[in-house]
């Protein structure tokens, strides 16, 4: 009996060191945060002109709407640029709200080129933003539907 003791505590013994053995085991993990810079403008907007002041030129039309932002870059930008320009007598100006730490262009009229709306964007994640637009036309503009595409765009300064 004593012989049967010994060799079933020298089984478990060695048995044991062996499955603490080829229970470990290590693994090494990578992670690579890459650039990140996210806008995004919600619903569309319309404007009427539809009024003005005798001896004046037409009363602008304003509208807003909203934007949103997620950037972990540094320095960033954001520009705004139509599709094609506006037809001669209507203008249109955009501005948008700046996110803490950006700095603001103010009212800016927008062109087939692109235009510089906020700068100095530093690692934010922002949603609810304001951005207003403005229609300006002078008594030269056509009567007519305008519909332009303004694509907003972030970029490094």
């Amino acid at each position: 009996m004593k012989r049967f003791f010994s060799l079933a505590f020298a089984s478990l013994f060695f048995a044991g060191f062996a499955f603490g053995q080829a229970n470990v085991s290590t693994q090494q993990v990578s992670i690579r945060v890459q650039d990140i810079a996210v806008i995004a403008v919600q619903g569309d907007v319309n404007m009427t002109i539809n009024a003005a002041t005798a001896g004046q030129a037409p009363d602008a039309a304003t509208a807003s709407a909203t934007w949103a932002l997620t950037t972990n870059g540094k320095n960033m930008k954001i520009s705004a640029e139509l599709d094609q320009d506006m037809p001669d007598g209507l203008t249109l100006f955009a501005e948008m709200g700046a996110p803490n730490g950006a700095k603001s262009k103010g009212k800016t009229a927008l062109s087939g080129k692109g235009k510089d709306l906020l700068s100095n964007i530093t690692k934010v994640n922002a949603s609810g933003l304001s951005l207003s637009y403005e229609a300006v036309a002078t008594v030269e503009a056509d009567v007519e539907n305008v519909v332009r595409t303004v694509t907003y765009t972030i970029t490094k300064n």
